[in-house]
């Protein structure tokens, strides 16, 4: 009809920087998204409560291995006053397991050896890995 041609001529071309077409942008806002979307999941798990929770699991292991593995044996170090080889060695196996490590199991083993500090090392080691993910 008329109105339509009369629309479609006055409509302008969009002048898109570094000439990405609109599915383009779309795709890139939508990428995006979703790691914002993955990054705030990490972000709501930020407190004791919700870093401890049944279905809370540790970040995905960092590349740089070797810092984190330090820090577990310092903490390991200043919970026990020595280094227990093979707990630092069990906590690491299960910090690379696939899909990832429960929470909740980690401070129930944890517990075992550690008391009443299990919590605020399961806490703790949650933040570093957050913390590690983020710096890479």
């Amino acid at each position: 009809s008329e109105a339509n041609r009369d629309i479609n001529v006055r409509k302008q071309r969009l002048d898109v920087e570094g000439g990405q077409s609109l599915s383009e942008i779309r795709a890139a806002n939508e990428a995006a998204d979703k790691q914002a979307a993955a990054a705030a999941s990490f972000a709501v798990q930020t407190t004791k409560e919700g870093i401890l929770a049944a279905d809370s699991k540790f970040p995905p292991l960092p590349s740089s291995v070797d810092s984190l593995k330090t820090y577990v044996t310092a903490q390991i170090v200043d919970y026990l006053g020595e280094e227990e080889k093979t707990l630092i060695d069990f906590i690491m196996k299960e910090l690379a397991k696939a899909g990832g490590c429960d929470t909740s199991s980690m401070l129930d083993e944890m517990k075992m050896v550690l008391d009443e500090d299990a919590e605020d090392f399961v806490v703790n080691l949650y933040h570093k890995m957050v913390e590690s993910n983020g710096s890479e």
